[in-house]
């Protein structure tokens, strides 16, 4: 047995059993164990009634029943079968729909779900003597020590100890603070802060811890809110991912570090729910791969390792191989970060059709290889991208699980649709959640004006032909045109919508929903309010909250900016301003996500978390930096000898 895993802010406690269950044998494992109440190896096809549930645990041996003339019996809900696919992995296939998922490690997506929601379950106050032998006996408030920070003591071991207070103690230059935090935020460069502020290169790195952990704290307790906020009502979230990239750090191999950051997005709000960065600082890689041989983990499939969440040397090894397939790497260098011009001439469906195929091209559909010309970060580990992706939407279905609907655009990635169907699979089936792929072309100035000029032709057109008509009206004429020539795309034969009225940020855009349950009406009316909710869908999906969230970590966060193409070096990038260690990147990362939550002013003079519910004015850096938790409720309150002899007055020891 494996020991207990707590997630106290998701008030899910679950013990992680052996494979297949309590009191199952360990070898009739057919799929990897439920962890924390994941189980994210599940039929994917909303239209399957094999859709979120789980495998029956059937033993090796045991065969499906048969019938009373001895032929098998149908294959009915939980009927699922394994199949091979490349080295060391399985395939989980639906015996419904035939559709085929890459098996996943639920204990490795629990592990990291609690890593990127660790910020939100802070944790809670207890005795630091290591050998108490009661920690659970309780903690007294026992005055303030000279500096005014609170102190307690254990009721077990009797020890005193003091804890919380100032958020400013022990630093001597608290008026660089603020500077410091706005300089950060704002794209001046680390080498420009330290000479504008006459400090050190250690004193900026300990300011940078101290705004981090100021930031976390402050959004937890605001976060946490959201829990049990009732009033959200229905939800339209945008997520994508954006690479991110770290330089070298030895001259005897200059390949930089490649990190991708997943966020999510509120439409209505701009709120960015979350921002995730497939980096676990915490993991030491020589005593991992160690442990990994000890445990003989390299002679299982990845799903059933114990450190199945992190990229490892044969993981890599396998990737390489993997990256030098003559067909993958073709597909792959057309969608690498921009569109081949071949690509571009051919429209937006050739990229989607080209999406599709580089998925197939994948030996795990719903993860993207690392580039061979990357390397591993020096500290920490690399999290595996599709671990990071199903653990942000069990995030996001935890946060808000109060919401009336939710529906989620996002980019044309297996990845993403995994996570989220593993995720959400109950509140779809409920009618109370839906995906979209959106997929967007960018275009130079030139063709964005010329494209934005044919569809206010087009849109005139239709209010001349129909003199009564409003804007709205012969916007729905576009759109419904559009819905009878959508086209099938990629091997699961997917509908996308061609948007009809394209704006700068996004000139030309289709989109598919990937959830859509509903039967058609055979009645005209109900026939036709169908039509006109699936249009109002089809015309609101977007990815522009989180790709203007995107920018600003370019334009705010210096060493989040792309490389620059060198002149005298064979026009080679050149990440001049990215930063070494790749702890710093994410915490900038995670601190920019609070500053730009609570602190930037939009057009309506409204912050993000305003518009949420989860502030009631902009919030200053002063506020963030100086911000103190609630008192933590100790079980029982007792007087120190001093309060006592002094009447009450306040004991202060030297």
């Amino acid at each position: 047995m494996r020991p207990k895993v707590t997630l106290g802010a998701f008030f899910m406690v679950e013990e992680k059993s052996s494979p297949g269950g309590e009191g199952a044998d360990p070898r009739a494992a057919r799929v990897p164990p439920t962890a924390a109440g994941i189980q994210v190896n599940v039929c994917k096809n909303p239209q399957c009634a094999n859709f979120g549930v789980p495998p029956t645990p059937l033993r090796k041996w045991e065969r499906r029943p048969r019938t009373e003339d001895g032929a098998k019996a149908p294959p009915g809900p939980g009927d699922y079968g394994l199949a091979g696919r490349g080295n060391q992995r399985s395939t989980l296939v639906c015996l419904l729909c035939r559709e085929s998922m890459p098996l996943h490690s639920n204990i490795a997506i629990a592990e990291e779900l609690i890593r990127i929601s660790a910020y939100l379950d802070p944790e809670p106050l207890a005795c630091p003597n290591d050998a108490c032998t009661d920690k659970g006996a309780g903690l007294v408030k026992f005055g303030t020590n000279r500096h005014g920070t609170p102190r307690y003591r254990c009721n077990g071991c009797r020890k005193v100890f003091a804890d919380g207070g100032k958020s400013t103690k022990r630093q001597r230059k608290t008026h660089l603070n603020r500077d410091i935090f706005q300089q950060l935020m704002n794209s001046v460069p680390l080498r420009r802060i330290i000479k504008m502020n006459e400090i050190s290169p250690s004193t900026l790195y300990s300011k940078l811890d101290f705004i981090h952990k100021q930031c976390m704290a402050f959004v937890s307790e605001r976060e946490q809110q959201l829990f049990a906020k009732s009033d959200l009502g229905v939800m339209y979230l945008t997520t994508d991912r954006q690479k991110l990239m770290v330089n070298w750090q030895s001259r005897k191999d200059r390949r930089n570090t490649s990190f991708l950051s997943m966020a999510t997005a509120d439409l209505r709000t701009g709120y960015v729910l979350g921002v995730n960065i497939n980096y676990d600082p915490s993991m030491d890689a020589e005593k991992v791969i160690e442990e990994h041989k000890k445990l003989g983990d390299d002679k299982l499939n990845r799903p059933y390792r114990r450190y199945a969440r992190v990229w490892l040397p044969e993981d890599f090894d396998s990737a390489d191989g993997r990256a030098n397939d003559a067909r993958a790497t073709k597909v792959r260098k057309q969608l690498d970060e921009h569109v081949s011009p071949s690509l571009a001439l051919e429209g937006l469906s050739a990229v989607i059709d080209a999406m599709y195929e580089e998925v197939l091209s994948r030996e795990d559909i719903e993860a993207e290889s690392p580039s061979p010309e990357i390397r591993t970060p020096v500290k920490g580990m690399v999290v595996h991208e599709q671990v990071v992706m199903f653990a942000h939407f069990q995030m996001l279905a935890r946060m808000l699980h109060k919401a009336e609907h939710l529906y989620c655009f996002m980019d044309q990635d297996s990845g993403f649709r995994g996570g989220f169907m593993a995720a959400m699979a109950s509140r779809v089936k409920q009618g109370k959640a839906d995906a979209f792929y959106v997929k967007v072309e960018d275009m130079t100035i030139d063709a964005k004006h010329m494209v934005i000029a044919q569809s206010k032709r087009r849109l005139q057109a239709v209010l001349n032909a129909n003199p009564g008509f409003s804007r709205e009206d012969a916007i729905a004429v576009l759109a419904h045109e559009q819905m009878r020539t959508m086209k099938r795309h990629g091997a699961w034969n997917d509908y996308w919508f061609s948007h009809p009225l394209p704006d700068p940020r996004e000139p030309e855009k289709q989109s598919c929903w990937l959830t859509h349950r509903a039967p058609i009406s055979d009645d005209p009316e109900k026939r036709a309010e169908q039509l006109k909710d699936m249009t109002d869908l089809y015309m609101r999906a977007t990815l522009t909250a989180v790709d203007r969230f995107f920018m600003q970590v370019r334009r705010g966060i210096t060493v989040a900016e792309r490389g620059i193409p060198s002149a005298s070096a064979d026009r080679r990038i050149w990440f001049g301003k990215n930063a070494y260690n790749p702890l710093n990147l994410v915490k900038l990362l995670e601190t920019f996500r609070v500053y730009f939550n609570y602190c930037e002013v939009g057009e309506d003079k409204k912050t993000p978390a305003m518009r949420l519910g989860l502030a009631r004015g902009p919030v200053a850096p002063e506020d963030i930096l100086y911000f103190q938790p609630r008192a933590q409720v100790v079980p029982q309150k007792e007087e120190s000898p001093a309060l006592q002899e002094q009447d009450g007055a306040l004991n202060q020891p030297g």
